[in-house]
Protein backbone atom coordinates (compact mmCIF):
# COMPACT_ATOMS: atom_id res chain seq x y z
CA UNK A 1 0.00 0.00 0.00
CA UNK A 2 2.92 2.37 0.96
CA UNK A 3 4.46 1.59 -1.96
CA UNK A 4 1.35 1.97 -4.31
CA UNK A 5 1.11 5.80 -2.72
CA UNK A 6 4.54 6.86 -3.37
CA UNK A 7 4.23 5.81 -6.70
CA UNK A 8 0.70 7.56 -7.17
CA UNK A 9 2.47 10.77 -5.53
CA UNK A 10 5.33 10.37 -7.61
CA UNK A 11 3.13 9.89 -10.81
CA UNK A 12 0.74 13.00 -9.91
CA UNK A 13 4.06 15.02 -9.19
CA UNK A 14 5.38 13.86 -12.85
CA UNK A 15 2.22 15.03 -14.59
CA UNK A 16 1.70 18.13 -12.57
CA UNK A 17 5.54 18.86 -13.65
CA UNK A 18 5.24 18.14 -17.63
CA UNK A 19 1.91 20.26 -17.67
CA UNK A 20 3.36 23.46 -16.14
CA UNK A 21 6.01 22.76 -18.08
CA UNK A 22 5.74 25.54 -20.83
CA UNK A 23 3.17 27.88 -18.56
CA UNK A 24 3.56 31.01 -18.36
CA UNK A 25 4.89 31.69 -14.84
CA UNK A 26 6.18 34.55 -12.14
CA UNK A 27 9.72 32.82 -11.00
CA UNK A 28 10.04 33.52 -7.17
CA UNK A 29 13.82 33.08 -8.38
CA UNK A 30 13.45 36.08 -10.31
CA UNK A 31 14.99 34.62 -12.99
CA UNK A 32 13.30 34.43 -16.56
CA UNK A 33 12.87 35.40 -20.46
CA UNK A 34 11.06 38.43 -19.41
CA UNK A 35 11.56 41.11 -16.86
CA UNK A 36 8.87 43.96 -15.78
CA UNK A 37 10.28 46.76 -14.01
CA UNK A 38 7.58 48.86 -12.31
CA UNK A 39 9.27 52.14 -12.90
CA UNK A 40 11.70 54.25 -14.15
CA UNK A 41 12.13 58.22 -13.25
CA UNK A 42 13.62 61.31 -14.24
CA UNK A 43 11.80 63.45 -12.39
CA UNK A 44 12.67 65.45 -9.02
CA UNK A 45 16.24 65.35 -9.33
CA UNK A 46 16.17 61.40 -9.56
CA UNK A 47 18.31 59.21 -12.28
CA UNK A 48 17.48 55.32 -12.84
CA UNK A 49 19.57 52.74 -13.73
CA UNK A 50 18.51 49.27 -15.35
CA UNK A 51 20.51 46.98 -15.37
CA UNK A 52 19.90 43.12 -16.99
CA UNK A 53 21.90 40.47 -16.53
CA UNK A 54 21.97 37.19 -18.63
CA UNK A 55 22.92 34.52 -16.30
CA UNK A 56 23.65 31.88 -18.82
CA UNK A 57 26.24 30.50 -21.10
CA UNK A 58 24.25 31.26 -24.36
CA UNK A 59 24.41 34.30 -26.40
CA UNK A 60 20.83 36.21 -26.48
CA UNK A 61 18.79 38.75 -28.48
CA UNK A 62 16.70 40.84 -26.35
CA UNK A 63 13.92 43.33 -26.80
CA UNK A 64 14.18 46.18 -24.29
CA UNK A 65 11.07 48.63 -24.32
CA UNK A 66 10.86 51.62 -22.74
CA UNK A 67 7.06 53.41 -22.00
CA UNK A 68 5.62 56.20 -20.57
CA UNK A 69 3.87 56.32 -17.24
CA UNK A 70 0.24 57.16 -18.68
CA UNK A 71 -0.81 55.02 -21.26
CA UNK A 72 2.26 52.90 -21.76
CA UNK A 73 2.91 54.53 -25.04
CA UNK A 74 6.05 53.33 -26.30
CA UNK A 75 9.25 55.81 -25.72
CA UNK A 76 12.20 53.73 -27.22
CA UNK A 77 12.81 50.51 -28.01
CA UNK A 78 16.06 48.50 -29.49
CA UNK A 79 17.04 44.96 -29.81
CA UNK A 80 19.75 44.39 -27.18
CA UNK A 81 23.03 41.68 -27.79
CA UNK A 82 24.04 39.71 -25.00
CA UNK A 83 26.96 37.48 -24.75
CA UNK A 84 27.25 34.73 -22.30
CA UNK A 85 27.16 35.98 -18.56
CA UNK A 86 27.01 39.75 -19.87
CA UNK A 87 25.22 42.48 -18.76
CA UNK A 88 23.65 45.58 -19.57
CA UNK A 89 23.45 48.84 -17.74
CA UNK A 90 21.61 52.03 -19.24
CA UNK A 91 20.33 55.31 -17.41
CA UNK A 92 17.37 57.35 -17.70
CA UNK A 93 18.00 60.90 -16.80
CA UNK A 94 16.43 64.42 -17.70
CA UNK A 95 16.98 66.42 -20.62
CA UNK A 96 15.63 70.08 -20.85
CA UNK A 97 12.15 69.36 -22.15
CA UNK A 98 11.94 65.49 -21.59
CA UNK A 99 14.13 62.25 -20.43
CA UNK A 100 16.70 60.26 -22.78
CA UNK A 101 18.63 57.11 -22.22
CA UNK A 102 22.15 56.80 -22.03
CA UNK A 103 24.81 53.58 -21.34
CA UNK A 104 28.32 53.18 -21.26
CA UNK A 105 28.02 50.23 -21.88
CA UNK A 106 29.57 48.23 -24.66
CA UNK A 107 27.07 45.30 -25.31
CA UNK A 108 25.76 45.43 -29.13
CA UNK A 109 22.39 47.46 -29.13
CA UNK A 110 20.77 47.84 -32.71
CA UNK A 111 19.70 50.93 -32.40
CA UNK A 112 22.81 52.45 -31.28
CA UNK A 113 22.60 54.10 -27.64
CA UNK A 114 25.74 55.86 -27.14
CA UNK A 115 26.94 57.62 -23.85
CA UNK A 116 25.42 60.64 -25.10
CA UNK A 117 22.28 59.53 -24.77
CA UNK A 118 19.06 59.04 -27.20
CA UNK A 119 15.93 61.50 -26.26
CA UNK A 120 12.69 59.93 -25.50
CA UNK A 121 10.44 60.18 -28.13
CA UNK A 122 6.65 61.22 -28.10
CA UNK A 123 5.36 60.54 -31.12
CA UNK A 124 3.18 57.73 -30.24
CA UNK A 125 0.85 60.18 -27.83
CA UNK A 126 0.35 63.43 -29.69
CA UNK A 127 -2.99 63.08 -30.16
CA UNK A 128 -3.46 63.08 -26.44
CA UNK A 129 -4.77 66.36 -24.15
CA UNK A 130 -1.75 65.71 -22.01
CA UNK A 131 1.55 65.40 -24.54
CA UNK A 132 4.94 66.60 -25.12
CA UNK A 133 8.58 65.49 -23.83
CA UNK A 134 8.16 65.84 -19.99
CA UNK A 135 5.23 63.03 -20.00
CA UNK A 136 8.03 60.73 -20.92
CA UNK A 137 10.17 61.32 -17.76
CA UNK A 138 8.41 58.61 -15.76
CA UNK A 139 7.41 55.32 -17.24
CA UNK A 140 8.22 51.51 -16.68
CA UNK A 141 10.52 49.32 -18.75
CA UNK A 142 9.73 45.62 -20.43
CA UNK A 143 12.23 43.40 -21.67
CA UNK A 144 11.97 40.30 -23.44
CA UNK A 145 13.77 37.53 -24.64
CA UNK A 146 13.68 37.21 -28.50
CA UNK A 147 15.73 34.05 -29.08
CA UNK A 148 19.33 32.42 -28.27
CA UNK A 149 22.26 32.04 -30.91
CA UNK A 150 22.88 28.66 -32.45
CA UNK A 151 26.62 28.53 -31.95
CA UNK A 152 26.78 29.37 -28.40
CA UNK A 153 28.45 28.46 -25.98
CA UNK A 154 30.35 29.80 -28.70
CA UNK A 155 32.10 27.51 -30.97
CA UNK A 156 32.61 29.19 -34.16
CA UNK A 157 34.16 32.68 -33.90
CA UNK A 158 33.06 33.78 -37.65
CA UNK A 159 29.63 33.35 -36.25
CA UNK A 160 26.78 36.15 -34.89
CA UNK A 161 27.67 34.71 -31.17
CA UNK A 162 31.04 35.19 -32.05
CA UNK A 163 30.07 38.99 -32.90
CA UNK A 164 28.73 39.38 -29.63
CA UNK A 165 31.29 37.75 -27.01
CA UNK A 166 33.40 40.50 -25.76
CA UNK A 167 36.85 39.83 -26.30
CA UNK A 168 40.05 39.93 -23.69
CA UNK A 169 40.04 43.69 -24.18
CA UNK A 170 35.99 44.27 -22.67
CA UNK A 171 34.48 44.78 -26.09
CA UNK A 172 32.30 42.41 -28.69
CA UNK A 173 34.03 41.40 -31.44
CA UNK A 174 31.80 43.07 -34.01
CA UNK A 175 28.80 45.00 -32.99
CA UNK A 176 29.15 45.86 -36.66
CA UNK A 177 28.11 42.37 -38.21
CA UNK A 178 24.83 42.82 -36.07
CA UNK A 179 23.88 46.03 -37.51
CA UNK A 180 24.56 45.22 -41.03
CA UNK A 181 21.95 41.87 -40.72
CA UNK A 182 19.43 44.66 -40.57
CA UNK A 183 20.89 47.40 -42.19
CA UNK A 184 23.72 46.38 -45.35
CA UNK A 185 23.23 46.58 -48.68
CA UNK A 186 21.93 43.04 -48.56
CA UNK A 187 20.33 42.18 -44.89
CA UNK A 188 20.92 38.74 -43.86
CA UNK A 189 17.51 39.93 -41.60
CA UNK A 190 14.95 40.75 -44.03
CA UNK A 191 12.32 42.79 -42.56
CA UNK A 192 9.16 39.76 -44.23
CA UNK A 193 12.26 37.10 -42.43
CA UNK A 194 12.45 38.10 -38.85
CA UNK A 195 10.39 35.59 -37.25
CA UNK A 196 12.96 32.89 -39.02
CA UNK A 197 15.86 33.79 -39.01
CA UNK A 198 18.94 31.79 -39.68
CA UNK A 199 21.34 30.84 -36.63
CA UNK A 200 18.31 31.86 -33.78
CA UNK A 201 16.91 29.62 -31.83
CA UNK A 202 14.09 29.38 -28.96
CA UNK A 203 14.19 31.63 -25.94
CA UNK A 204 15.59 29.90 -22.39
CA UNK A 205 15.46 32.18 -19.88
CA UNK A 206 17.72 32.94 -17.46
CA UNK A 207 17.45 36.76 -17.09
CA UNK A 208 17.20 39.10 -14.43
CA UNK A 209 17.01 42.71 -13.67
CA UNK A 210 17.49 45.44 -11.04
CA UNK A 211 17.35 48.80 -10.96
CA UNK A 212 18.66 51.85 -8.74
CA UNK A 213 16.96 55.21 -8.43
CA UNK A 214 19.52 57.72 -7.25
CA UNK A 215 18.96 61.13 -6.31
CA UNK A 216 22.12 62.95 -6.18
CA UNK A 217 20.93 66.32 -4.39
CA UNK A 218 18.78 64.38 -1.64
CA UNK A 219 21.75 62.01 -0.49
CA UNK A 220 19.13 59.26 -1.49
CA UNK A 221 19.62 55.64 -3.47
CA UNK A 222 17.19 52.87 -3.38
CA UNK A 223 17.63 49.49 -5.49
CA UNK A 224 14.32 47.16 -6.87
CA UNK A 225 14.43 44.14 -8.48
CA UNK A 226 11.75 43.47 -12.10
CA UNK A 227 9.55 40.66 -11.35
CA UNK A 228 10.41 38.47 -14.11
CA UNK A 229 8.32 35.33 -16.10
CA UNK A 230 9.39 32.27 -17.07
CA UNK A 231 8.37 29.84 -19.63
CA UNK A 232 6.70 33.04 -21.63
CA UNK A 233 7.16 31.66 -24.90
CA UNK A 234 8.79 28.56 -26.40
CA UNK A 235 9.20 30.16 -29.72
CA UNK A 236 11.91 32.55 -31.25
CA UNK A 237 10.56 35.81 -31.82
CA UNK A 238 13.17 38.11 -32.99
CA UNK A 239 11.96 41.56 -34.49
CA UNK A 240 14.01 44.94 -36.15
CA UNK A 241 14.75 47.79 -33.73
CA UNK A 242 11.37 49.67 -33.03
CA UNK A 243 9.22 47.18 -34.08
CA UNK A 244 6.10 46.68 -31.59
CA UNK A 245 6.62 43.44 -31.28
CA UNK A 246 7.22 41.00 -29.45
CA UNK A 247 5.34 42.32 -26.79
CA UNK A 248 3.58 40.85 -23.49
CA UNK A 249 1.20 39.59 -26.08
CA UNK A 250 3.31 36.75 -27.42
CA UNK A 251 3.31 34.64 -24.27
CA UNK A 252 1.68 31.24 -24.06
CA UNK A 253 -1.69 31.12 -22.97
CA UNK A 254 -1.22 28.51 -20.86
CA UNK A 255 -0.55 30.09 -17.02
CA UNK A 256 0.53 28.24 -13.85
CA UNK A 257 0.18 29.79 -10.30
CA UNK A 258 1.94 29.45 -7.24
CA UNK A 259 -0.61 27.00 -5.64
CA UNK A 260 0.02 24.24 -8.16
CA UNK A 261 -3.07 25.36 -10.36
CA UNK A 262 -2.75 25.97 -14.55
CA UNK A 263 -4.91 26.74 -16.74
CA UNK A 264 -5.43 27.65 -20.28
CA UNK A 265 -6.72 31.31 -21.21
CA UNK A 266 -8.06 32.86 -24.45
CA UNK A 267 -4.92 34.72 -25.16
CA UNK A 268 -1.18 35.50 -24.64
CA UNK A 269 -1.96 38.14 -22.70
CA UNK A 270 -4.93 37.00 -20.56
CA UNK A 271 -2.46 34.21 -18.98
CA UNK A 272 0.22 37.03 -18.36
CA UNK A 273 -2.37 39.27 -16.70
CA UNK A 274 -3.99 36.08 -14.69
CA UNK A 275 -0.36 35.19 -13.17
CA UNK A 276 0.18 38.56 -12.19
CA UNK A 277 -3.72 39.53 -10.68
CA UNK A 278 -4.32 40.97 -7.52
CA UNK A 279 -7.29 41.42 -5.26
CA UNK A 280 -5.60 44.09 -2.97
CA UNK A 281 -2.00 44.92 -2.30
CA UNK A 282 -0.46 46.22 1.02
CA UNK A 283 2.60 47.87 2.43
CA UNK A 284 3.80 50.40 4.90
CA UNK A 285 4.25 54.22 4.91
CA UNK A 286 5.86 56.89 7.08
CA UNK A 287 5.12 60.59 6.90
CA UNK A 288 7.12 63.10 9.11
CA UNK A 289 7.32 61.31 11.85
CA UNK A 290 10.00 63.73 13.62
CA UNK A 291 12.32 62.80 10.72
CA UNK A 292 10.45 64.70 7.62
CA UNK A 293 9.65 61.13 6.50
CA UNK A 294 8.70 60.34 3.20
CA UNK A 295 6.52 57.49 1.62
CA UNK A 296 5.68 57.04 -2.14
CA UNK A 297 3.84 54.04 -3.80
CA UNK A 298 4.53 52.72 -7.30
CA UNK A 299 1.15 50.84 -8.09
CA UNK A 300 1.89 49.62 -11.80
CA UNK A 301 -0.59 47.34 -14.03
CA UNK A 302 2.03 46.19 -16.93
CA UNK A 303 -0.66 44.80 -19.33
CA UNK A 304 -3.30 47.59 -18.81
CA UNK A 305 -2.41 49.06 -22.54
CA UNK A 306 -3.53 46.05 -23.89
CA UNK A 307 -7.59 46.33 -22.54
CA UNK A 308 -7.71 49.94 -22.45
CA UNK A 309 -6.60 50.95 -26.03
CA UNK A 310 -8.31 48.67 -28.62
CA UNK A 311 -11.43 49.47 -29.82
CA UNK A 312 -12.69 53.04 -30.35
CA UNK A 313 -15.46 53.89 -28.53
CA UNK A 314 -17.95 56.89 -28.29
CA UNK A 315 -16.00 60.48 -30.08
CA UNK A 316 -15.86 62.65 -27.07
CA UNK A 317 -14.86 66.67 -27.36
CA UNK A 318 -11.31 66.96 -28.12
CA UNK A 319 -10.82 62.95 -28.65
CA UNK A 320 -11.78 59.42 -28.03
CA UNK A 321 -13.28 57.31 -25.54
CA UNK A 322 -11.61 53.48 -26.07
CA UNK A 323 -13.96 50.39 -25.05
CA UNK A 324 -12.06 48.37 -21.77
CA UNK A 325 -11.57 45.04 -21.65
CA UNK A 326 -12.09 42.52 -18.50
CA UNK A 327 -10.38 43.09 -16.19
CA UNK A 328 -10.50 46.62 -16.59
CA UNK A 329 -13.58 48.99 -16.64
CA UNK A 330 -13.02 52.40 -18.48
CA UNK A 331 -11.20 52.66 -21.47
CA UNK A 332 -8.20 55.22 -22.68
CA UNK A 333 -10.21 58.67 -22.76
CA UNK A 334 -7.46 60.94 -24.67
CA UNK A 335 -9.33 63.97 -24.43
CA UNK A 336 -8.41 63.84 -20.59
CA UNK A 337 -5.77 61.28 -20.72
CA UNK A 338 -7.08 58.85 -18.30
CA UNK A 339 -8.84 55.66 -17.93
CA UNK A 340 -9.39 55.40 -14.47
CA UNK A 341 -9.85 52.45 -12.20
CA UNK A 342 -11.89 52.39 -9.06
CA UNK A 343 -10.28 51.31 -5.68
CA UNK A 344 -10.17 51.82 -2.05
CA UNK A 345 -7.52 52.54 0.48
CA UNK A 346 -7.63 51.97 4.09
CA UNK A 347 -4.65 52.87 6.42
CA UNK A 348 -3.93 51.81 9.89
CA UNK A 349 -1.17 52.76 12.40
CA UNK A 350 0.77 50.30 13.91
CA UNK A 351 -1.54 50.43 17.17
CA UNK A 352 -4.20 48.58 14.70
CA UNK A 353 -6.13 51.92 14.61
CA UNK A 354 -7.78 52.66 11.69
CA UNK A 355 -8.53 55.38 8.34
CA UNK A 356 -10.08 55.70 5.40
CA UNK A 357 -9.27 57.34 2.33
CA UNK A 358 -11.73 59.32 0.95
CA UNK A 359 -12.56 61.16 -2.61
CA UNK A 360 -11.64 64.53 -0.87
CA UNK A 361 -8.56 63.11 0.50
CA UNK A 362 -7.20 62.45 -2.66
CA UNK A 363 -5.71 65.23 -5.19
CA UNK A 364 -5.66 66.11 -8.10
CA UNK A 365 -9.10 64.73 -8.58
CA UNK A 366 -9.61 62.14 -11.74
CA UNK A 367 -12.62 63.01 -13.55
CA UNK A 368 -14.36 59.21 -12.40
CA UNK A 369 -15.74 59.63 -8.42
CA UNK A 370 -14.32 57.82 -5.81
CA UNK A 371 -10.93 57.32 -5.27
CA UNK A 372 -9.15 55.47 -8.69
CA UNK A 373 -6.39 54.92 -10.11
CA UNK A 374 -5.92 56.26 -13.58
CA UNK A 375 -2.87 55.33 -15.35
CA UNK A 376 -0.54 51.93 -15.84
CA UNK A 377 2.64 53.25 -13.57
CA UNK A 378 1.07 55.48 -10.64
CA UNK A 379 2.89 57.11 -8.16
CA UNK A 380 1.03 57.65 -4.97
CA UNK A 381 2.46 59.94 -2.20
CA UNK A 382 1.72 59.65 1.21
CA UNK A 383 1.38 62.93 3.19
CA UNK A 384 -0.35 65.15 6.07
CA UNK A 385 -0.88 68.59 6.52
CA UNK A 386 2.51 69.05 7.53
CA UNK A 387 4.62 67.37 5.09
CA UNK A 388 3.57 66.38 1.29
CA UNK A 389 6.03 63.63 -0.26
CA UNK A 390 7.48 63.93 -3.71
CA UNK A 391 10.48 61.28 -3.84
CA UNK A 392 9.92 60.35 -7.17
CA UNK A 393 8.06 62.89 -8.96
CA UNK A 394 5.54 62.47 -11.87
CA UNK A 395 3.26 65.57 -10.73
CA UNK A 396 1.21 66.77 -13.61
CA UNK A 397 1.10 63.21 -15.31
CA UNK A 398 1.22 60.02 -13.36
CA UNK A 399 1.35 61.23 -9.38
CA UNK A 400 -1.98 61.01 -7.15
CA UNK A 401 -1.37 62.68 -3.25
CA UNK A 402 -3.25 61.12 -0.47
CA UNK A 403 -3.99 63.16 2.46
CA UNK A 404 -3.63 61.36 5.67
CA UNK A 405 -6.02 62.75 8.38
CA UNK A 406 -4.26 60.60 11.17
CA UNK A 407 -1.24 58.16 12.10
CA UNK A 408 1.91 59.10 10.74
CA UNK A 409 3.19 55.70 10.55
CA UNK A 410 1.30 52.45 9.50
CA UNK A 411 0.39 50.24 7.00
CA UNK A 412 -2.11 50.68 4.33
CA UNK A 413 -4.00 48.50 1.82
CA UNK A 414 -5.64 49.41 -1.33
CA UNK A 415 -8.28 47.17 -3.08
CA UNK A 416 -8.38 46.07 -6.81
CA UNK A 417 -11.44 44.62 -6.75
CA UNK A 418 -14.08 46.71 -6.97
CA UNK A 419 -16.15 44.66 -9.97
CA UNK A 420 -15.66 41.00 -8.90
CA UNK A 421 -17.50 40.69 -12.58
CA UNK A 422 -15.63 43.16 -14.47
CA UNK A 423 -11.78 42.79 -12.71
CA UNK A 424 -11.77 38.95 -13.59
CA UNK A 425 -9.63 37.57 -16.16
CA UNK A 426 -11.34 33.98 -16.63
CA UNK A 427 -9.59 31.15 -18.66
CA UNK A 428 -11.05 27.74 -19.40
CA UNK A 429 -11.67 26.32 -15.64
CA UNK A 430 -10.59 29.47 -13.31
CA UNK A 431 -10.82 32.75 -12.77
CA UNK A 432 -8.14 35.36 -11.79
CA UNK A 433 -10.09 37.96 -9.58
CA UNK A 434 -8.63 41.86 -9.32
CA UNK A 435 -6.07 43.67 -11.29
CA UNK A 436 -2.55 42.70 -12.74
CA UNK A 437 -0.16 44.79 -10.65
CA UNK A 438 3.50 45.17 -10.02
CA UNK A 439 5.01 47.59 -7.43
CA UNK A 440 6.82 48.63 -4.48
CA UNK A 441 6.95 51.67 -1.40
CA UNK A 442 9.91 53.93 -1.01
CA UNK A 443 10.63 55.81 1.94
CA UNK A 444 12.96 58.27 2.73
CA UNK A 445 14.11 59.80 5.85
CA UNK A 446 16.42 62.81 6.90
CA UNK A 447 18.22 62.50 10.35
CA UNK A 448 19.90 65.85 10.22
CA UNK A 449 23.34 66.72 10.11
CA UNK A 450 25.46 63.86 12.54
CA UNK A 451 29.01 64.82 12.81
CA UNK A 452 29.14 66.76 9.88
CA UNK A 453 27.60 64.27 7.62
CA UNK A 454 23.98 64.52 5.96
CA UNK A 455 22.27 61.74 7.81
CA UNK A 456 19.45 60.63 5.17
CA UNK A 457 18.46 56.65 4.36
CA UNK A 458 15.66 55.15 1.79
CA UNK A 459 14.70 51.68 1.10
CA UNK A 460 12.18 49.80 -0.95
CA UNK A 461 9.84 46.75 -0.14
CA UNK A 462 7.57 45.45 -2.73
CA UNK A 463 3.97 45.02 -1.97
CA UNK A 464 2.58 42.27 0.09
CA UNK A 465 -0.53 40.64 -1.80
CA UNK A 466 -3.69 38.58 -2.36
CA UNK A 467 -4.43 36.16 -4.65
CA UNK A 468 -7.49 34.74 -5.25
CA UNK A 469 -8.03 32.01 -8.08
CA UNK A 470 -10.78 30.20 -8.05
Amino acid sequence: MKTSLAKAVALAATLGAAASAHAVNVDPNGLGQVLLYPVYTADNGNYTAIHVTNTTNLTKAVKVRFVEGMNSAEVLDFNLYLSPEDVWTGIVERTADGAKLKTFDTSCTVGTVSSSGVNFRDIVFAGDSVKGPARTRVGHVEVIEMGVFEGSPITNAGALAGAIKHTAAGVPGNCGLITSTFTGASPAWLPANYATQAQLAAPTGGLYGSANIVNVEAGTEIGFDAVALAEFNTLQAHSKPGDTLPSLVQSEDFAAFPDGTTDTFTNGIDAVSAILAKTSISNDYAVGAGLNAQTDWVVTFPTKRHYVNGTPGVTVPGGVQYLAQPPFTTGWNSAISEACEPVTINYWNREELPGFVESDDFSPQPEAEGVALCYEANIIGFGNSSIASNLLGGAGFVRRDVDLKSHETGWARIGLLASPTSNVITGSTVSALGLPVVGFAMTAIQNGDVGGLLSNYAGAWVHKSTVSVQ
